[in-house]
C-alpha cells in the first residue's frame, strides 16, 4: 500500500487495486489528507473508500465525502463507502446524507 499522508488524527492509503483507505479520526487535521488521496483516484468509477478504520468523523470530513460524492455524480460515477465503522455510519444517518453513497455492505437497519 502507498501511504499518502499521515497526521496525529489520521492516516491515508491507497491499496494496489485504488481503494483509498483511511485510518483513525477523518477531522479538521485529517480531511486534507483524505481529501488528495480522493483528488488522486477520482478517475476510478467509482471511487472507493474503506472507512473501516476509522474511529470518528466530524463535519469537516463529511464535507470532504460530500464534495467527493458530487464530484462523482458530475461526472456520471459514485463513491462507494466500504466497511464504514458505527461512528461513520451514525453521522450519515443523523445528517440525512446516507444516500449520498453507496455503502458496502448496506447498514443494518
Amino acid at each position: 500500500m502507498e501511504e499518502i499522508g499521515k497526521n496525529e488524527s489520521i492516516r491515508v492509503l491507497l491499496d494496489p487495486d485504488g481503494v483509498v483507505v483511511a485510518e483513525g479520526d477523518i477531522d479538521l487535521a485529517g480531511g486534507p489528507l483524505l481529501d488528495t488521496a480522493i483528488l488522486r483516484v477520482e478517475n476510478a468509477n467509482p471511487v472507493v473508500i474503506d472507512l473501516a478504520a476509522v474511529e470518528f468523523i466530524d463535519s469537516s470530513g463529511l464535507r470532504s465525502l460530500l464534495a467527493a460524492s458530487r464530484r462523482a455524480e458530475a461526472r456520471s460515477t459514485s463513491v462507494v463507502l466500504r466497511n464504514p465503522s458505527a461512528g461513520v455510519l451514525r453521522l450519515l444517518s443523523i445528517t440525512g446524507t446516507t444516500e449520498q453513497f453507496t455503502v458496502e455492505p448496506e447498514p443494518v437497519s
